[in-house]
């Protein structure tokens, strides 16, 4: 376990906001209304598969997941706002986190970090969680298909 700072931890919030755009934008698309009720009747069991199916389109499976906390913030004439708890687990760094969904944006509040190797430089720890990110991501779709050999016109298939 490593010790840390709250300017590191401000650090490895911006890193993993940045990584997590396209999963938070996936979140929005659920009902806001459902979300909100399966937090209240803590349907947490729910919130999973959602969370799990939100992120295994970016993420390599098991390397994002809930951690059985969440919270709503529902304020007269505010935006509502959806936090959960969640777990980042990927090259020997988990990463225990709150992913905080709005309307418009997302953000993301570290709580704590554990790397499995000892790493003193503060700025070699971000490098590591950066590659942990960059490791645990699926492989960009619109590169797989521009990969692929174009189909046979149909007047040359065999």
């Amino acid at each position: 376990m490593t010790n840390f700072f709250e300017t590191e931890l401000n650090q490895y919030s911006t890193v993993l906001a940045e990584n997590l755009r396209e999963v938070a934008a996936d979140l929005r698309a659920i009902d806001l209304a459902d979300l909100v009720s399966y937090i209240r009747f803590g349907s947490y069991t729910t919130i999973e598969d959602l969370v799990h199916s939100s992120t295994e389109l970016f993420f390599r499976q098991g390397t994002l997941s809930f951690a059985w906390t969440a919270g709503v913030d529902l304020g007269w004439g505010e935006q509502p706002s959806i936090t959960m708890g969640m777990e980042f687990r990927h090259c020997r760094v988990s990463v225990f986190f709150d992913l905080s969904v709005r309307a418009f944006d997302e953000s993301v509040t570290v709580c704590g970090i554990l790397f499995e190797e000892p790493v003193v430089d503060p700025r070699l720890k971000v490098d590591v969680l950066t590659d942990a990110i960059a490791g645990a991501r699926l492989p960009d779709r619109a590169l797989q298909q521009a990969e692929r050999p174009a189909p046979l016109p149909r007047d040359e298939i065999p």
